[in-house]
C-alpha cells in the first residue's frame, strides 16, 4: 500500500528543517498563520504555521484556504506537464478561500517547492509519491 501523501508531507517538513533550514524559514514566513486544508484522493490533511510547520490528519475545522486534487495531478504539475494556472482552470486543481488566503497558500507552495529541491532526501520522497500513483 502506498504511503499516505500527508505522512510524505510530514517527513518532507521535518527534512526540510534539518537539511535547509533557511529554506524551511521562508517557508513558514510565506504561510504565516493561515491553516491549509488539503485533499489529495479523498485523503484529508491540513498544513499549520506557528513556531514549526505541522502537518495534521483529518480535517482542519477552521481552515483559511482549502486545495482538493490528486495524487496524479501532484506529479504532473512537479513534472512541468502542466503549470498551476492550467490545472485550476482545467479543475485537477480546485482553490477555495479567500484572495488573501490563496495568495498566501500559492506563496507557500513556491517557497515549499524551493525548498525541496535543494534538500538531499527529496528525490526519496518523490519517488515514494510515484509509487502510490501506479
Amino acid at each position: 500500500m502506498a504511503e499516505h501523501v500527508s505522512s510524505l508531507l510530514r517527513r518532507s517538513v521535518g527534512y526540510l528543517e534539518d537539511e535547509v533550514p533557511d529554506s524551511y524559514r521562508l517557508v513558514l514566513e510565506a504561510l504565516g498563520p493561515l491553516v491549509v486544508e488539503v485533499d489529495v484522493d479523498g485523503e484529508l490533511f491540513s498544513l499549520r504555521g506557528g513556531r514549526g510547520l505541522e502537518v495534521s490528519d483529518g480535517p482542519a475545522g477552521v481552515a483559511g484556504a482549502r486545495i482538493a486534487t490528486s495524487r496524479a495531478a501532484i506529479l504532473d504539475l512537479l513534472d512541468a506537464r502542466f503549470g498551476l494556472d492550467e490545472a485550476v482552470l482545467a479543475g485537477t486543481v480546485s482553490v477555495y478561500g479567500s484572495l488573501d488566503d490563496i495568495l498566501r497558500a500559492h506563496d507557500t507552495l513556491l517557497a515549499y517547492v524551493h525548498a525541496a529541491v535543494r534538500a538531499s532526501s527529496h528525490p526519496d520522497l518523490l519517488a515514494e509519491l510515484r509509487t502510490g500513483s501506479l
